[in-house]
């Protein structure tokens, strides 16, 4: 008899705190990419491949693309559930996928993700290591079209903002945190859009690194699809391309 695999999946509970709401008291998305992103965090913990266990060996998990795609946003003091899995590897990119459920079971949003490994000395991009390849992957389930292919190219700012990168933005790989990226890239639109619409979709694309004291210009403008726009992030000290992203919005 064939021995059945277990499904290395992992579920995370959360309740929606009065900091992580807007004014409409809803949830931001960057709160919650920051749910999902710990719940992935439980789940690499259970199988020994945590941030913790990579930078024992030099290594560490770095964010290389997601995709979010928001149903419903949850109130304050909503209770949800985060269920996460590692969906897919192609070559050196790792897929995990999300799904966000309310305490009565209904889907709110799902996401799927793109991790790359990073050796944190060099900071350089490595082959996936025999021991997370050796993790089984979830059993069972259609994981969510993988992100990739190009995003539409940011031609000519119509809004822009500049911020300094201080202390309180880096994460533990000792560079700003993909959730500041977000904040940032979405702060740039103008209030009434963020006031009166709901962020439906996201696609982004972290391309380099930042850290204490840069500058980073944040750009973007309407897109030639109706309720899109195109954001672009730049280190103004060295001139890289940070982020690339695309969101859709619903009134």
């Amino acid at each position: 008899m064939k021995e059945e695999i277990k499904w290395q999946g992992g579920r995370s509970q959360y309740v929606v705190r009065s900091s992580e709401i807007d004014a409409r008291g809803l949830a931001t998305l960057p709160s919650l990419v920051t749910y999902m992103q710990e719940a992935a965090w439980d789940n690499t913990s259970v199988l020994g491949i945590s941030i913790y266990d990579l930078l024992q060996k030099g290594l560490t998990w770095v964010l290389q693309r997601m995709r979010v795609e928001m149903f419903r946003y949850p109130n304050h003091r909503e209770k949800i559930t985060v269920e996460t899995w590692a969906s897919g590897q192609e070559k050196v990119f790792l897929h995990r996928d999300f799904r966000i459920y309310s305490e009565e079971g209904q889907l709110l949003g799902q996401a799927t993700s793109v991790w790359l490994v990073m050796d944190v000395v060099k900071r350089q991009m490595v082959a996936v290591p025999d021991f997370i390849t050796a993790v089984a992957l979830a059993p069972g389930r259609e994981p969510l079209p993988f992100a990739k292919g190009k995003l539409p190219v940011l031609q000519e700012a119509t809004y822009e903002q500049q911020t300094t990168v201080q202390w309180h933005h880096i994460d533990l790989n000792r560079h700003v945190n993909n959730t500041w990226y977000l904040r940032w890239a979405l702060a740039v639109l103008p209030v009434e859009l963020l006031e009166k619409s709901h962020l439906q979709e996201i696609d982004i694309l972290y391309k380099a690194e930042s850290t204490v004291g840069d500058t980073i210009s944040a750009t973007a403008a309407p897109a030639s699809e109706q309720h899109t726009y195109l954001h672009k992030l730049t280190n103004l000290n060295s001139g890289k391309e940070l982020v690339q992203a695309r969101t859709k919005w619903a009134l």
